[in-house]
């Protein structure tokens, strides 16, 4: 490192998903109301009925557009931590795992995940685009696993495709948190899960949150020959509404 100069770090937290169409939702719902507004007081003397209309329908479109922001900022600060620990705690943790996080953003599942080990260690692999989540960098995740006191215990990959980088059997747990559907195209989701089924190892466990794709994600690993494939659909966590979708790899006889 240069004398004088510090390592640049990332900022601790989890960032919020789908950050520019928060915000655009946010400018339509305030254009629609100032809208009805400036229609209803252009037109209160010669058309009373089209001000009432107006002032009506403009505050009301934008008061619904505005809810949906909401739900869509609660959904990632509140609603996807709460879920994905449910998934986490759901695991017989060992201390010994190897964890893969498919679509890590800034760590939140891996770094949960490394929080039950004690020789394993969890990888992350993303393509940390801005555009899905606020703050999106993959030093973000050292920042975070130092503040829990497991930075040792994790690391991360950059780029993503179908074929992952690992060896056959090497991964006890594969998990992703609300990532599955940016990271592949759905025409090549049938090669990623089956990928992911020759990388866990016999006895492993998938644990997926997505927004929605639940049945989709369910139906591929019944066919990849993983069992116990649960489907659970999270209505009032997130919006859309979060679809977890658990399974386990079983032992060849």
């Amino acid at each position: 490192m240069v004398p004088g100069k510090r390592k640049a770090r990332g900022r601790t937290g989890y960032g919020v998903d789908e950050p520019r169409m928060i915000a655009q939702l946010g400018v339509a719902g305030a254009l629609c109301a100032a809208v009805g507004v400036l229609i209803s007081v252009y037109t209160i003397s010669s058309s009373p009925k089209a001000a009432d209309t107006a002032i009506i329908v403009g505050p009301g479109v934008g008061f619904l557009i505005f809810v949906v922001a909401a739900a869509l900022y609660w959904s990632s600060r509140l609603g996807k931590g709460r879920e994905m620990s449910k998934i986490v705690n759901d695991i017989p943790w060992g201390g010994e795992e190897v964890v893969l996080d498919l679509g890590c953003g800034r760590g939140l599942a891996m770094v949960m995940a490394a929080k039950r080990l004690t020789t394993g260690y969890a990888l992350g692999i993303d393509t940390w685009s801005s555009a899905r989540l606020s703050g999106n960098d993959p030093r973000s995740i050292g920042a975070n696993a130092e503040h829990e006191g497991v930075e040792s215990r994790v690391s991360a990959a950059r780029g993503f495709s179908a074929q992952l980088p690992l060896a056959d059997r090497s991964v006890d747990v594969i998990l992703s948190g609300v990532a599955l559907h940016h990271l592949v195209p759905r025409k090549q989701r049938k090669a990623l899960f089956a990928e992911m089924a020759r990388v866990l190892k016999d006895g492993g466990r998938v644990g997926i949150l997505d927004a929605g794709n639940g049945p989709e994600y369910s139906t591929l690993l019944n066919r990849t020959g993983l069992r116990d494939v649960e489907l659970h659909r999270i209505r009032f966590a997130g919006f859309p509404p979060f679809h977890i979708v658990l399974a386990r790899k079983p032992y060849r006889v």
